[in-house]
């Protein structure tokens, strides 16, 4: 529509916060379930206050902004139609932009990349233990003593001696961590850019280091003060590390979304060589 006095355009929603407000209330007060009352009444105050300008914008009546148009000379020129029919596309040599990601790790490279990550993560935390602590079993009894309290259990009370349950409980919650840490790197990597190496052995640990300091603190208050944050920061580091590096290692595999229906139900056979 015209817009008296300012020449051709549009009048369009005008940009607004409330909604992005609005949400953000719903999710302090989903946080609030699992921390503490303080997200309440930010959730409540923050939902008030975006449902009450959402509504204001919009009725009685919408609050629009003007947009001109283009001059003329920078308006792209009109399609002219073409008869005739399009080639489909051969199965697999579709690489639409829009479809992401072209390509996917297989789990089985994440469950080596846990794998992988976990035993190097391992070895590097008892040498650690073994020359700072004097003990192999210190980086075991620490981790157990970590983890333990997360899942009601009491943690190891001398760090330096061998605690066969200790050590095997605090074993299976690394395994099962590792794997499935190694699971989302596989998933997740692929649709990010750059490097498995950046996102896997910079991004994800601190990541995960903010993720423990909030776990660590909630459910054990003032046990954060006795973990050394830079050796368990250096510790997810490298488990990233070398899990991403396994994971960039790894043959990927092209997804079958771009392939024709056909393909993808096993009734022909599509050609995966791209067209040059």
């Amino acid at each position: 529509m015209s817009h008296a006095g300012e020449g051709e355009g549009l009048e369009l929603p005008a940009n607004t916060t409330a909604p992005l407000y609005f949400a953000l209330g719903f999710a302090f007060l989903g946080v609030s379930l699992v921390t503490s009352v303080l997200f309440v009444f930010a959730g409540v105050m923050l939902v008030l206050w975006g449902g009450i300008r959402w509504w204001g914008e919009v009725l009685p009546r919408e609050n629009e902004t003007f947009v001109p148009a283009q001059a003329e000379a920078d308006r792209a020129p009109p399609v002219v139609p073409t008869p005739g029919r399009a080639p489909g596309p051969a199965g697999g040599a579709d690489r639409h932009r829009a479809r992401l990601p072209l390509e996917y790790h297989p789990y089985s490279a994440g469950l080596r990349a846990g794998i992988a990550g976990g035993l190097a993560m391992v070895a590097v935390a008892g040498v650690h233990g073994l020359i700072v602590q004097g003990s192999l079993w210190h980086a075991f009894n620490g981790f157990a003593a970590l983890v333990l309290p997360l899942f009601g259990a009491q943690p190891p009370s001398d760090m330096t001696s061998f605690h066969g349950v200790v050590v095997l409980a605090a074993g299976i919650i690394h395994i099962l961590l590792s794997l499935g840490i190694g699971l989302v790197y596989a998933a997740v990597l692929p649709m990010l850019p750059g490097h498995p190496r950046l996102w896997g052995g910079v991004v994800a640990p601190l990541v995960w280091t903010g993720a423990g300091f909030v776990c660590v603190e909630l459910v054990v208050p003032g046990a954060v003060q006795s973990i050394n944050w830079l050796v368990f920061i250096f510790l997810q580091m490298v488990f990233g590390l070398t899990a991403g590096e396994v994971i960039s290692r790894s043959e990927p595999v092209r997804t079958l979304q771009s392939y024709p229906l056909t393909t993808r139900a096993g009734l022909e056979v599509g050609d995966e060589e791209e067209s040059p």
